[in-house]
């Protein structure tokens, strides 16, 4: 029974920082610095923060789990994702700790293979690119502006459609349009429905 017990914690450990590698709105926002310099310290320890929250809690619900995740990409990287990822990531972790609990590793393993996984980057020995949204901004990680939205409303075309995705960094009044996100997606090709990443609005 104790060797099951430590198979299941290791087992969905692996899952569970599987699930977040393969998050490709968590690495957008870590890449365009949401979440500050120490951005993917702080993804590492949201994973692990999820891991210990379904381990220490027998019967969550996936709206309770929902909550949280929303709540710590909100806090640390003032970033809401409107796409439901976040409701997928949940409904998964949810079920594979189930299918661990009864053993079924083979299945799990069979289903995570077939996500796009290009590389594990949720390793503080793995180094990210930073990339702001704009290179205009004259100050390093402080906010320069003393509170004028107006200019950073002239970088986005006002005719786009407001469905668009958006992220938006309030800390430096950048913005990040939706093609400029295409770009930086070469590390992974995310299942549909998985991209959209919305900046916090104040």
């Amino acid at each position: 029974m104790k060797m099951a017990h430590v198979e299941f914690h290791e087992n969905f450990r692996l899952i569970v920082e599987k699930i977040f590698n393969n998050w490709q709105n968590l690495r957008l926002a870590v890449e365009h610095g949401m979440g500050g310099r120490n951005g993917q310290q702080v993804a590492i320890e949201i994973v692990d923060y999820i891991y210990k929250y379904c381990m220490g809690n027998e019967n969550i619900s996936e709206g309770e789990l929902q909550q949280v995740l929303e709540e710590l990409m909100d806090e640390e990287f003032n970033t809401i994702c409107e796409d439901g990822s976040i409701i997928e990531i949940c409904r998964h972790l949810l079920r594979y700790k189930q299918m661990s609990l009864r053993g079924q590793y083979d299945e799990i393993e069979s289903e995570l293979t077939k996500l796009p996984l290009d590389k594990e980057w949720l390793n503080p020995n793995v180094k990210i690119t930073y990339a702001p949204a704009d290179v205009d901004s004259s100050s390093e990680d402080e906010a320069t502006n003393t509170g004028d939205d107006d200019d950073t409303d002239d970088m986005e075309v006002d005719q786009e459609d407001k469905t668009d995705s958006v992220l938006n960094c309030p800390s430096s009044s950048q913005r990040i349009t939706q093609s400029q996100i295409r770009q930086k997606k070469e590390f992974i090709e995310p299942d549909p429905g998985w991209t959209t990443v919305r900046g916090k609005k104040k």
